[in-house]
């Protein structure tokens, strides 16, 4: 009977959101990435506590309820990314367009259209991964698969929206390539293993106590696709690279290359192996695609073992890290720790990442600002 104002109201969310972004690219195109990503930190915590009340307060929530709760975030985001944008004195028109202005205009259309169809491969995918599992495996499997894959895309994206500066290494020779790949791996490959493990403790508490499910299978397939979203994040500053540095066409054939495999191999995987099989078609799909972009970057191996004491510390704290995340999954599969195994996992969590460079660094500039 809300089916039509719920249509309605993600119309509206939706177009909301697109001036959000317009708004955004305008700012961070002014080279204030920095007031645009504070800008839009206000909305989602406006929706995060207001659902947080309505759970706490048992109250009942409606579709066109959350719709619209959404819906009042982007306009927070949008309201303060138009004040930053008129303090900044930045327009969304151009004036005075001169004839020679449209060559650029074209090229970036060109370039946006290329990134836009290789988006779009990615709309279908998910959806087409799901019919596939519920082909086989029932709606309960596709559940479980979008419980995990949020949580996978959340990770992602939070270390994508980080990568975005790696956008000027580009045009950088191979050697620069291979320094600035060498100090990504340094910074982010402990926080994302980090990321991943507290994605399996909140996974855990959603599935046992929260849904009351059998999360065995939920781990697992969380397990598999860790490891692809890890494989797919620490390669993410050279793909960030080559649209850098305009290859479009090599862009769209990787998207192509990632649908495809990651759709065979889920029709030949997840009728023998159900969910778990649709995380493996994702892993193998995601490996392939990660050495397609460092073969296709030619990154100078020779950089990335420049610094070979720091590269072998964080390797020691990454092979530290991913025992973690093992002994994380089966303590939520098994439950054989209890407690006790809760807090070791957190302790050795804790004093693995208190002197990671990520967050000494944040430390240094809270305090520092602070000050």
């Amino acid at each position: 009977s809300q089916f039509g104002l719920v249509i309605l109201l993600m119309g509206m969310l939706t177009g909301v959101q697109i001036c959000v972004a317009l708004q955004a690219a305008v700012i961070e195109g002014a080279g204030r990435l920095d007031l645009a990503s504070r800008a839009q930190l206000v909305g989602p915590a406006f929706v995060s506590g207001t659902l947080v009340i309505n759970l706490l307060s048992n109250s009942t929530i409606e579709t066109w309820h959350f719709i619209s709760i959404l819906a009042a975030g982007a306009l927070v985001d949008m309201l303060l990314l138009f004040l930053v944008r008129r303090n900044l004195a930045l327009p969304l028109h151009v004036k005075g367009l001169r004839a020679n202005y449209w060559r650029g205009v074209l090229n970036l259309l060109r370039s946006g259209g290329i990134l836009q169809a290789a988006s779009l491969l990615n709309l279908f995918l998910e959806p087409a991964n799901k019919l596939i599992l519920g082909s086989y495996s029932g709606v309960a499997a596709v559940a479980v698969y979008d419980l995990a894959m949020k949580v996978i895309w959340g990770i992602q994206h939070l270390f994508g929206a980080v990568m975005r500066v790696f956008l000027h290494i580009g045009n950088e020779d191979r050697r620069a390539v291979g320094k600035s790949f060498a100090k990504a791996i340094v910074l982010l490959a402990v926080p994302a293993v980090a990321m991943h493990i507290f994605g399996i403790l909140f996974l855990y508490w959603v599935g046992r106590i929260w849904v009351k499910i059998d999360a065995s299978s939920l781990m697992f397939f969380f397990g598999v696709a860790s490891v692809s979203n890890l494989v797919m994040i620490l390669i993410t500053p050279l793909y960030i690279s080559l649209v850098g540095r305009g290859e479009w066409n090599f862009i769209f054939k990787l998207h192509v290359l990632l649908a495809v495999a990651n759709l065979s191999l889920s029709m030949l995987l997840v009728p023998v192996f159900g969910l778990v099989g649709s995380g493996f078609g994702l892993l193998v799909a995601t490996v392939v695609n990660g050495l397609a972009i460092y073969n296709r970057c030619v990154v100078e191996r020779q950089a990335i073992l420049i610094e070979g004491d720091v590269l072998r510390g964080v390797c020691r704290r990454v092979v530290m890290s991913l025992g973690l995340l093992v002994a994380a999954l089966l303590w939520s599969v098994f439950e054989g720790g209890g407690w006790f195994g809760l807090m070791v996992i957190t302790l050795g969590l804790s004093v693995l990442i208190y002197r990671e460079p990520l967050l000494m660094r944040l430390i240094d500039f809270f305090l520092s600002r602070a000050k």
